[in-house]
């Protein structure tokens, strides 16, 4: 009883065995005990990063902070410090995820105080609702034509089909910063140096740059944002003043650059607005993102390791469109699908000429699934199963895989049933058996060449079977 107890407060995390408490994400646990699941890189911890991937059971591309603890849990270290794991085989294969087919009037994804409100109105107008809300453990992946809203959840996949709209309320990620020296740990966006703060992570010293929260408890500075200083952790801030480069020593800061739409879903779904189906955007999702400052050092995306180096590269190669700059560079096309950098790719693109563009072209998936679930609803039982199969089974047949069928070997005293067979008589279930009606006056001679069987002694109406493999 005192080792179940033990147990259940402890989670074991790249081999280590480190407490968690109630409510704790594994990112949580972790930070709490002084484990940065990627060596560093600022965090969100809210899923909108790369910056806090592990893996679980053999399942890549999972982010701690989205991952809730429970005993006996095991987590991997996946990219710690930029090393990249071979892949791992000693996991059996995935077991048969389920589908489920839903359809309804209005599809709302989302469900924060504008998705709520969104979803309100559509059923005060008579119309049927279905929600997702990534919080609550459903994650749309993507949107397809049809429409069709794939989502994943823990019990199995999900396909909505909406027949009038789907409604858009994912809200905005906060914006990282990308200066030199953003690869170490200790940085944080507002809302996750918040979150740190209320579960109890030691943070140390901590300083705030920007709007960040009131209820933070930090240091706030002023002026600009030009770098951090340190090994593998934060160990200083830099910034800069009306009177001068300041440097300040610190063990953590949170740093508040604005906020850009999580609008993947709504970029992907454009194309139904020409169908006449309608998409749209509501709450912080529908805002125009804010534009932090032109990338001049640092990496860009934490996904495919793009520095602001390569942003310079690119673009004096003459790749200065969005699109090939994505390309290009291969910025956005990583586990976050450019939720992190795409803000700073913008900015980039129109301090260097002069011009605004509209994000790149999004497509499905929104984030990583599994070979399962891709799968899930395409699987074929290798085995098909005869008319009476369920009779068999409930009579309490013994099923064996025999000829390609699931066909009941034995109902449980194959002697007596033997016996039964030799001395009396039985009914075979012959449903697996090839069929074919052949017909015309050519049919005796035809038969003749195939079965050592004399056909023009059967009489009209009689019943020839032929048993062939």
């Amino acid at each position: 009883m005192h080792e179940d107890a033990h147990l259940s407060s402890h989670i074991i995390v790249d081999g280590h065995r480190i407490p968690f408490q109630k409510g704790d994400s594994v990112l949580i646990a972790s930070l709490r005990q002084g484990f940065h699941p990627t060596g560093g890189g600022c965090l969100c911890h809210e899923g909108d990063c790369a910056n806090c991937l592990v893996a679980v059971d053999g399942v890549a591309y999972l982010r701690s902070c989205q991952l809730q603890t429970r005993p006996g849990l095991n987590i991997e270290f996946q990219h710690h410090k930029g090393q990249h794991p071979p892949l791992d085989f000693r996991h059996p294969p995935e077991a048969e995820v389920s589908l489920e087919h839903l359809h309804c009037d209005v599809v709302v994804i989302g469900m924060g105080e504008a998705g709520q409100k969104a979803a309100q109105e559509a059923r005060a107008l008579g119309k049927e609702v279905i929600s997702a809300d990534a919080k609550a453990g459903q994650e749309v992946i993507g949107i397809y034509a049809g429409p069709l809203v794939a989502v994943r959840t823990a019990q199995g996949m999900l396909n909505l089909y909406p027949r009038k709209e789907i409604v858009i309320a994912t809200g905005a990620a906060e914006i990282v910063p990308v200066v030199e020296g953003n690869h170490l740990a200790g940085i944080f966006t507002p809302r996750a140096a918040l979150a740190m703060q209320q579960a109890g992570v030691d943070l140390g010293t901590l300083l705030a740059i920007g709007d960040v929260p009131e209820a933070l408890r930090a240091t706030r500075l002023e002026g600009n944002l030009l770098r951090f200083e340190g090994s593998e952790h934060l160990e200083a801030v830099i910034v800069q003043t009306p009177a001068g480069e300041k440097r300040y020593p610190c063990d953590s800061v949170c740093v508040a650059l604005g906020l850009h739409p999580r609008d993947a879903l709504l970029r992907m779904a454009r194309g139904l607005e020409n169908q006449g189906f309608h998409i749209r955007a509501v709450g912080d999702c529908a805002k125009v993102s804010d534009l932090p400052p032109c990338p001049e050092a640092g990496i860009v995306c934490n996904c495919s390791g793009v520095r602001a180096d390569d942003l310079n590269f690119i673009w004096d190669q003459g790749f200065r469109e969005m699109e090939l700059l994505k390309r290009a560079t291969l910025a956005g096309t990583g586990t976050c699908q450019g939720s992190a950098c795409l803000p700073h790719l913008r900015s980039f693109l129109k301090a260097r000429g002069g011009v605004l563009q509209q994000p790149f072209t999004a497509r499905p998936l929104t984030k990583q699934v599994t070979m399962a679930e891709i799968a899930a609803g395409a699987h074929v039982h290798a085995t098909p199963r005869t008319a009476l199969d369920a009779e068999h089974r409930r009579l309490g047949a013994q099923m064996e895989r025999i000829g390609g069928w699931w066909r009941p070997w034995h109902y449980g005293d194959w002697q007596r049933e033997y016996w039964a067979v030799r001395e009396g008589v039985s009914i075979g279930d012959v449903s697996t058996l090839g069929k074919m009606i052949v017909s015309g006056p050519q049919m005796p001679n035809f038969f003749k060449r195939l079965y050592p069987t004399q056909v023009s002694t059967v009489v009209r109406g009689g019943l020839v079977m032929f048993f062939f493999k």
